[in-house]
């Protein structure tokens, strides 16, 4: 159970969901825009609700593709990247929510998906970390010998 290379490779596989689900987020965010807008976020579709929630889309299509790119080329940062989704969430949360007191107004059904994805994020970096706490102690010569 506590092996690095099956945390890390639970890492990848789970980098590769998110990549997955930011696709679809971004090809609702930009080509089906109207519809999630109203369908998903519940909110007022106006002029520049729909830009910034295209412009959300573009940032989605974006990480997806870092994400892929991570996964083919560069495997080991996987667990620190899924480690940086919810720290990076909760900090912008934090700016916008705490700090310039902005309150949600519409229903923003997105928020039990965002969660579960930010959840998972955070639960999968903490196996990862967990394993690899866990190994080097384990691990560590005995001095006695």
């Amino acid at each position: 159970m506590f092996k690095k290379e099956t945390a890390l490779a639970v890492s990848v596989i789970m980098l590769g969901l998110m990549a997955v689900i930011d696709i679809f987020r971004g090809f609702m965010h930009t080509f089906n825009v109207r519809y999630a807008a109203e369908n998903i976020a519940g909110i007022n579709p106006t002029s520049d609700s729909l830009v910034i929630m295209g412009s959300f889309g573009i940032s989605n299509l974006l990480t997806a593709s870092i994400y892929f790119l991570i996964i083919f080329k560069a495997r080991k940062l996987a667990p620190y990247v899924l480690a940086l989704i919810p720290i990076n969430y909760a900090i912008g949360a934090f700016g916008f929510l705490k700090v310039q007191q902005v309150a949600m107004e519409s229903a923003f059904n997105g928020q039990y998906m965002m969660s579960i994805y930010i959840m998972t994020c955070f639960f999968t970096a903490i196996y990862y970390f967990t394993t690899v706490l866990v190994s080097r102690l384990y691990m560590k010569p005995s001095l006695i010998k």
